[in-house]
């Protein structure tokens, strides 16, 4: 993704926020938990109340069946006994004992039976067994004899509960009327139940705890009430439920309700009218007995609620932390992709990646300063649009090699190469990429990700030091070649001005011929060595490294120099003209300003091919500009620069010379020296006609340090100074003694130790010739020793030099106000010398008016 690519936001909710949200959804499922179990609490009372209902229902039907079957079977055994007596009287009398044992027989054939007997027409005990004997029960005041004997069409009659006489127990008596053949009233045949034989049948039947089973007579009198908790009811008695009076009024034969019973316990009731008798059978289950279930159940549901309110309570506050640690994990994230991305988009090298296929997927912007291309354009190239051909090799077989190392270690494993970057404008930008790749978990290569760094200051910075480490070592070289020259060049320089001037004194009192040839012969070698002199001079200022000193440069006398040291390779191709006007002097290093004309000049020669002298021309000038500036120009006929390739001639490493012709670095170099100095540098060219390159500088300001203490040119000093030479090398020491002898008093040592000696024994002179490099004791030390004993003697020391510099002498030289003169030394140059060493009275160190 490159960095105009949106990304999508991390969600940035508060913490108290995502509480409260997370706690209204809590409390939506907590609510709807409720919602769930309340309605499956009330559809499980709902079901517990139509099984009650069902209950009651089926209960009262199945005791209604068996009242019915107990009645119907009576009522049969009265008809059978009826029958039997109303046979027996027919044939003209019944026969007791047989009569007995029929009703006898009877009886056993209904359980329930309490008794079977009959009476007589007065009401009296006839037949039946279960008197006690000699006992007499008379039933004719009982209702239902009296109605049997004034109703002859009744059948059986079921009477309201009866309290025996015999038993004195509560019962219920089914009788029916005897009659004889005539028809008329003879008697009752009476069959009884107790009433608790009945309610011992009903305890059969489950009703619960509070539950009950009520058999009341058609007028609503008690005749059986079936409980196990509650005070008893009188039998009898007609005290039932409005709900009960409400559907009897209305003609309901059957029905089921709700409601509190005498007892004052709610109940649901189902009632039933027997068919034959008119009684009511009642069942009522008690709703604390068949909802003790539901309350169980709705009691564990409750449990299960709170217990799922906690969970999800305890939930909540588990994903609430959950959530704010990956909310902090992923602001965490967040900050480290934006400290990656503002690393990534800050950061001077390219950081990218690409995805298997080799697309770009992600380019940070500094891609723009290294190619020219946005982060949207890379993105949108094939990576091999933005490199050159034997980068994409190189870049393809460091892929290869990354690809055949274990996954596991590819944490370890990465790749740097050098390559050539294509910019958007053509150009090739030298650059260093290094970078690994991504696998997946599976072993699989996902793409890969590096940075690129722009190594072209590097590599310039490289070759600089480079050049820089070879002209040093050429300097070094140089420098101490002029050493070894000038030792000998000066006492053979001085030695020959000695005898020339010797010999001078002799031809003037009387010339001879052959004495004539030799002074011509010294006057020719003087100035042959005087040339020699000159070439090492030159040499020295071009190559050694101390002039890296900024000082007021005379740029025409570097240009002289130059064009000495380029002369064997310019001859051959063109005409050297020179038009040196006079300018001042610009503030800079000589061995620069040298570095930059030799270039320049070099490059005008090449430009010119070989063979040709006459026809073409190198033409070197300086004048002043018209802002004041120094201008210095090398123009030539040479074959020109291209238009393509005009815009580049500054840009380093690029040449159009052969290979090992060139390094690309000579103009790079010229233009980094001349803008380092305040400068300009510029070019004129055609194809075919030439280049002319102009170098403009600023002067040096007025009263710019020229340097260390030069030799004065004022005339020399009154005659007879005493003179100290002190040089390793006895020649140079005489030839200088020799060329001194004349106006000074001169002592030659060539052992610094046996000087000091002298000094610290009180001896002293008006100038110390002093050579600054000497095997055993320096120059320095020298300087050291005389400057603790005599300081004014140490200020009339003048150092001599051959030109081979330690870091040690240089930093000498630059820091003490001495004189300095460089071998070899003519008389002019030690007149002078002697002048500027003798500033000041011996020992006192005070300068001289």
């Amino acid at each position: 993704m490159s960095d105009g690519e949106q990304r999508s936001s991390v969600p940035a909710w508060s913490s108290p926020r995502a509480a409260r949200a997370l706690a209204v959804a809590v409390a939506i499922i907590d609510l709807l938990a409720v919602l769930l179990v309340g309605s499956s609490v009330e559809a499980s009372r709902q079901h517990h109340r139509e099984r009650a209902t069902a209950a009651t229902q089926n209960l009262a039907a199945a005791l209604e069946q068996y009242l019915a079957g107990v009645f119907e079977k009576v009522e049969l055994t009265l008809l059978t006994v009826a029958d039997e007596y109303a046979r027996e009287s027919a044939e003209g009398r019944v026969d007791g004992p047989v009569f007995d044992d029929f009703l006898a027989r009877q009886r056993g054939r209904i359980p329930q039976l309490h008794s079977l007997e009959t009476f007589d027409a007065d009401g009296k005990l006839a037949h039946g067994r279960d008197a006690p004997p000699g006992s007499v029960i008379d039933i004719s005041d009982r209702d239902y004899f009296r109605r049997l004997r004034a109703e002859p069409g009744l059948g059986v009659i079921v009477s309201r509960p009866l309290v025996g006489r015999l038993t004195a127990r509560p019962l219920l008596v089914l009788a029916r009327a005897l009659r004889r053949a005539d028809g008329s009233f003879a008697g009752v045949a009476v069959a009884s139940v107790l009433l608790e034989d009945l309610g011992s049948a009903f305890e059969g039947y489950d009703v619960g705890a509070r539950g009950v089973i009520v058999l009341r007579d058609p007028e609503l009198g008690l005749v059986v009430r079936r409980q196990t908790s509650g005070a008893p009811i009188a039998l009898g008695d007609r005290t039932v439920s409005p709900e009960l009076q409400a559907l009897l009024r209305d003609g309901h034969r059957s029905a089921t309700y709700s409601g509190v019973a005498v007892d004052g316990i709610e109940r649901t009731f189902t009632f039933r009218r027997m068919a034959r008798t008119g009684h009511l059978v009642i069942v009522g289950l008690a709703f604390d007995d068949y909802l003790a279930g539901w309350r169980r159940s709705t009691l564990l549901a409750t449990a299960v609620l709170a217990a799922f309110g906690l969970l999800t309570a305890a939930a909540a506050w588990l994903t609430l932390r959950a959530w704010r640690r990956h909310q902090a994990a992923v602001q965490d994230l967040a900050e480290q992709e934006t400290r990656f991305r503002l690393l990534a988009e800050s950061a001077t090298d390219v950081i990218w990646m690409v995805d298997a296929s080799r697309r770009l997927t992600y380019v940070s912007p500094a891609v723009q300063r290294l190619a020219g291309w946005t982060p949207e354009e890379a993105c949108r190239l094939r990576w091999p649009r933005l490199l050159s051909v034997p980068s994409i090799e190189r870049i393809r077989s460091a892929l290869a090699r990354l690809g055949a190392v274990a996954p596991h270690a590819q944490p370890f494993a990465d790749a740097l190469i050098e390559h050539e970057v294509v910019a958007k404008d053509g150009r090739r930008v030298q650059a260093e990429s290094r970078f690994s790749l991504l696998w997946s978990a599976d072993g699989q290569v996902l793409g890969a990700i590096g940075v690129t760094r722009d190594v072209t200051e590097r590599r310039e910075m490289q070759a600089r030091v480079h050049v820089a480490e070879r002209m040093a070592s050429l300097g070094t070289m140089a420098a101490g070649v002029a050493h070894e020259v000038n030792n000998p060049l000066t006492y053979v320089y001085g030695n020959v001005a000695f005898a020339l001037e010797r010999l001078g004194s002799l031809d003037a009192r009387g010339r001879q011929a052959p004495l004539g040839e030799a002074l011509q012969a010294l006057r020719e070698a003087l100035a042959g060595a005087d040339r020699v002199r000159h070439i090492v001079r030159d040499l020295k200022a071009f190559s050694r490294a101390e002039n890296d000193r900024l000082e007021p440069v005379d740029v025409v006398r570097v240009i002289e120099g130059c064009l000495k040291m380029t002369g064997t390779l310019t001859r051959e191709r063109a005409q050297v003209i020179l038009r040196l006007g006079p300018v001042p002097r610009v503030l800079a290093s000589e061995a620069r300003i040298g570095q930059v004309m030799l270039n320049l000049v070099v490059n005008a020669a090449h430009a010119i091919p070989e063979g040709d002298p006459g026809a073409n021309r190198i033409e070197v000038s300086t004048a002043l500009a018209a802002d004041g500036r120094v201008e210095v120009a090398v123009a030539d006929t040479g074959t020109g620069i291209a238009p393509d390739v005009l815009p580049r001639i500054f840009d380093p490493f690029f040449t159009t010379k052969g290979v090992g012709e060139g390094t690309g670095l000579g103009l790079s170099i010229c233009h980094g020296i001349v803008k380092a100095l305040g400068g300009e540098i510029d070019v004129e060219t055609a194809v075919g006609r030439g280049s002319r390159f102009r170098v403009l500088l600023p002067p040096a300001p007025a009263g710019a340090a020229t340097g260390p203490a030069e030799a004065s040119a004022e005339p020399a000093g009154p005659p007879r100074r005493r003179v100290l030479v002190l040089d390793d090398d006895p020649l140079v020491a005489r030839a200088i003694g020799r060329t001194l002898s004349r106006d000074c008093a001169v002592d030659v040592s060539t052992d610094p130790a046996q000087a000091l000696r002298r000094l610290h024994s009180g001896e002293r002179w008006d100038v110390i010739l002093c050579d600054l490099m000497m095997p055993e004791l320096a120059g320095m030390d020298v300087h050291a020793s005389v400057q603790e004993l005599d300081p004014g003697q140490a200020a009339r020391i003048v150092f001599m030099t051959g030109g081979a510099f330690t870091a040690r002498a240089r930093e000498f030289l630059e820091r003490v106000p001495n004189a300095r003169v460089e071998k070899p030394l003519d008389p002019a140059t030690l007149a002078q010398v002697l002048e500027a060493g003798s500033r000041g009275t011996p020992g006192d160190g005070t300068p001289e008016p």
